[in-house]
């Protein structure tokens, strides 16, 4: 009976991963999105903090940014791992990968953020909402095509 209860949790698990695979595959930009979000979300909520406690101690809304960009990007690299990627290529290759890419990305949308306020009257939450679409698109294509190596040809990808 056991053996038969495991068979068919093996089964259903299996036809569940077919099915995502299928509706959301692997390497895809929806993919991402989904577990973007959960990384975006951390962000946001670090970003809130910092911004909310930056009179206190004294940062700017641009070294909060910087700031919730580096811890959020610290766990996006083994979110993308499990869940948008694959582990086609060894985690060393893939953290060293993921770490080029995040600084450039820190680096990139903190300009791109602090201009965005000095420039326009935008408010400040929507300038975060359009930097990080930005720069998550950036991310995605990086992340796909340099870090975990999908050619847009795969036909595990499709």
């Amino acid at each position: 009976m056991i053996q038969q209860l495991e068979t068919i949790r093996r089964y259903s698990m299996g036809m569940n991963r077919q099915l995502s695979q299928q509706v959301v595959p692997r390497g895809t930009i929806r993919r991402f999105s989904i577990s973007g979000g959960f990384n975006t979300l951390l962000f946001w909520i670090l970003w809130e903090i910092l911004v909310y406690v930056s009179p206190t101690i004294g940062i700017s809304e641009t070294v909060a940014w910087a700031t919730g960009w580096f811890l959020s990007s610290l766990s996006a690299h083994f979110v993308h791992r499990y869940f948008t990627f694959d582990g086609r290529k060894d985690v060393r290759h893939t953290a060293v990968g993921a770490l080029s890419v995040y600084a450039f990305g820190l680096v990139g949308s903190t300009l791109t953020f602090d201009s965005l306020l000095i420039l326009s009257d935008l408010p400040i939450r929507l300038i975060f909402f359009i930097n990080v679409c930005c720069w998550g698109i950036f991310t995605w294509g990086m992340m796909k095509w340099m870090v975990f190596g999908y050619s847009g040809l795969d036909d595990d990808e499709e």
